[in-house]
């Protein structure tokens, strides 16, 4: 039992550090100039400057920033599983020139969904 409480005491630990890593490059971004009018969460985060036409992908690493204008298709997959499917995530497919994106992961097909209709809305 004393195991399990420590486990727990340093999963909590270790997300509450990714959460402030996280958040302290949203501030770097914002610094640079992004200015962020949507949030659409995800990991990694997902948010929106609609009056420069990009979004970034923003990590406890460090951020990306994509041009708008890269971005050929965007569509929520999910893996397939017995009873449940999972692993719902946004995927972004980019113009050749730019390097791939990777998947925005979400806790449902609900806030995947939701995520990718503000980002369409963004897009167009």
């Amino acid at each position: 039992m004393g195991w399990f409480v420590l486990a727990v005491i340093v999963m909590a630990g270790l997300g509450y550090w990714n959460w402030q890593k996280t958040q302290d490059q949203l501030q770097v971004l914002r610094n640079s100039s992004f200015n962020i009018t949507g949030d659409l969460k995800g990991e990694p985060r997902l948010v929106i400057d609609s009056t420069q036409k990009q979004i970034a992908l923003v990590s406890p690493q460090g951020y990306r920033i994509i041009p708008m204008s890269a971005v050929v298709n965007s569509e929520v997959e999910f893996d397939r599983g017995v009873q449940m499917d999972n692993n719902f995530r946004i995927e972004l497919q980019l113009i050749m020139s730019e390097r791939s994106a990777g998947p925005v992961m979400y806790e449902n097909e609900t806030l995947a969904r939701a995520a990718l209709e503000k980002l369409h809305m963004a897009l167009h």
